[in-house]
């Protein structure tokens, strides 16, 4: 791969950062409209609002905006302020700059929110289970350990590339358990629905569902392939910064401006999907969207049961939850 000059990655990095933040804003909009607003489009009540989505989403805007607001601040200096050709590449160059602290920052960080939020979801349709996230949160808090590692260093570099060979094994480390950590918990996560869909299918097939039986596509299919599609937009931008930071290409700047937005607009892009899931051609264009919950139940055997149902009391039963739990809440990144 060729490699750009620092100037011009800088250059591509901010200009690719300003597209994806925009698109990013436009998902940002349109989410949170539906976290603060009810269907009629009044405000919701502070008991009805999801927080801890609410708070995510404050901090993946402020953090994105931060970052956007840092890089054009350098570019502008490097480009205005220091006219001489030779400085601006000795301004980018300069690694315990704040404007290189501050964008250090600001991408591994907005990585380490999603995937805490990941992790999240997991254990929240796991029944709240830590022995089933056990692995991906010891490598999220190995990841945490290794992203303040890494900021250390470039507060301690004097001179040289956030790519440079002292800063490398860190960097490969980092992004290596970020890619493990959206591999394993996106996995987690898609396991559990396609085990609750199975029995539903089972049970539809035993002729007893009959408001189900004529549903090419279940609520749950639709969650299952959503969360597939945005755990792979987010794990491919995370394989290609790792490819570029190994390989010490400048290339590595661009690319982490998309890391740093994707991560926002695939969340985003959840609580939208959420909201508006796939009609299949019965429905026709009144279908109304059901949330499902999953309730405990008596099975017949004594042992505690799972009821899938939606809100107008029609079920579907399962053998795979302990607790009542709102599947639109776990649904969320």
């Amino acid at each position: 791969m060729t490699s750009l000059s620092l100037p011009a990655a800088e250059l591509i990095a901010q200009t690719l950062g300003c597209i994806v933040y925009g698109i990013y804003l436009v998902t940002l909009g349109i989410a949170g409209r539906l976290l603060l607003t009810t269907e009629s489009g009044k405000l919701k009540r502070r008991s009805e609002m999801n927080w801890i989505i609410l708070v995510v989403s404050i901090v993946l805007f402020v953090n994105g905006t931060l970052n956007l607001v840092v890089a054009t601040i350098t570019v502008v200096q490097a480009f205005v302020v220091h006219t001489d050709p030779s400085g601006v590449e000795l301004f980018f160059r300069h690694g315990s700059g704040w404007q290189t602290v501050v964008k250090s920052f600001n991408v591994p960080f907005q990585s380490l929110v999603g995937d805490g939020i990941l992790i999240y979801r997991c254990w929240f349709l796991w029944n709240k289970s830590w022995t089933i996230i056990a692995l991906p949160l010891l490598i999220w808090l190995a990841n945490m350990a290794c992203f303040i590692r890494l900021l250390y260093l470039i507060t301690q570099a004097s001179q040289g590339l956030i790519i440079s060979s002292t800063i490398q094994p860190w960097g490969r480390a980092y992004w290596s358990m970020t890619i493990c950590i959206s591999i394993t918990a996106t996995s987690l996560i898609v396991g559990r629905i396609w085990m609750v869909e199975r029995q539903n299918r089972k049970f539809r097939a035993s002729g007893l569902d009959t408001v189900s039986t004529h549903q090419p596509r279940s609520t749950l299919s639709h969650a299952m392939r959503n969360i597939i599609e945005s755990g792979m937009i987010y794990t491919v931008v995370s394989i290609f910064t790792l490819v570029t930071y190994t390989m010490q290409s400048t290339w590595h700047y661009p690319v982490s401006g998309l890391e740093m937005h994707s991560v926002g607009i695939t969340f985003n892009l959840i609580l939208i999907r959420r909201s508006h899931p796939s009609r299949s051609p019965q429905d026709g264009a009144s279908a109304v969207s059901v949330p499902l919950q999953f309730t405990q139940t008596q099975a017949d055997d004594g042992n505690p049961a799972t009821v899938a149902g939606n809100r107008d009391g029609n079920f579907r039963f399962s053998h795979l939850n302990k607790y009542t739990t709102d599947f639109a809440h776990a649904e969320a990144p």
